[in-house]
C-alpha cells in the first residue's frame, strides 16, 4: 500500500495499491524518475515516484551505489583498478573529490533511514555520462555534486 497526496498539494493522504503494471514503468521509467526525485519531487504525489523511492531506500539498491563508488574511486586511485570500469571516468576529478566519494560511500553503506533524494542524487550522479564524473567538457564542480548527495542523504523528511 502506497501512501499519496490525493492532489499533490499536501492535501489529504490516500492509500492505493501498487499493481505489477506500475512496478513495471517504474523499472523502465528509473532514470527519469531519479532526475526527478534527485530535483526535489515528492515521492508521495504519484505512484511512479513513490515505487522508486521506495525502491531506492532498500539496503540492496544503496549497497549496489556504495559498491559503484567504491569502484569508481578505485579506479581514479589506483591504475590498474581503471581497467575494470566500463565507462572511463575523470580520475584528476574523483582524486580531488576523494574525501566526498569517501563520505558518500559510508553514508550509502551505513543501515538505517536515507532521504530517497540523497540516493537519487547518487544515483544520477554515478550514472549520467553527460556528467562531471564522466565527461571532461562538463563544468560542473564534480566535489559539490558530490557533497550535495552526501548532504541529502539525512532523512529531513519522511521522504
Amino acid at each position: 500500500m502506497l501512501l499519496l497526496l490525493d492532489d499533490g498539494s499536501g492535501g489529504p493522504i490516500a492509500g492505493k495499491p501498487a499493481r505489477p503494471w506500475d512496478r513495471l514503468l517504474v523499472r523502465l521509467r528509473a532514470g527519469r524518475l531519479d532526475r526527478d526525485l534527485a530535483c526535489g519531487a515528492r515521492p508521495e504525489t504519484n505512484v511512479e515516484l513513490a515505487l522508486r523511492a521506495q525502491m531506492l531506500v532498500r539496503v540492496s539498491a544503496r549497497r549496489d551505489l556504495a559498491r559503484g563508488a567504491q569502484r569508481i574511486l578505485a579506479a581514479a586511485t589506483q591504475p590498474s583498478a581503471s581497467r575494470r570500469l566500463a565507462v572511463p571516468v575523470c580520475r584528476d576529478r574523483v582524486r580531488h573529490a576523494a574525501e566526498e566519494f569517501g563520505e558518500l560511500i559510508r553514508r550509502l553503506s551505513t543501515p538505517g533511514p536515507v532521504a530517497a533524494r540523497g540516493v537519487a542524487q547518487a544515483s544520477v550522479l554515478l550514472g549520467d555520462a553527460s556528467g562531471p564524473l564522466y565527461h571532461r567538457g562538463n563544468a560542473e564542480d564534480l566535489r559539490a555534486r558530490v557533497r550535495e548527495a552526501v548532504d541529502a542523504l539525512r532523512p529531513q523528511s519522511n521522504w
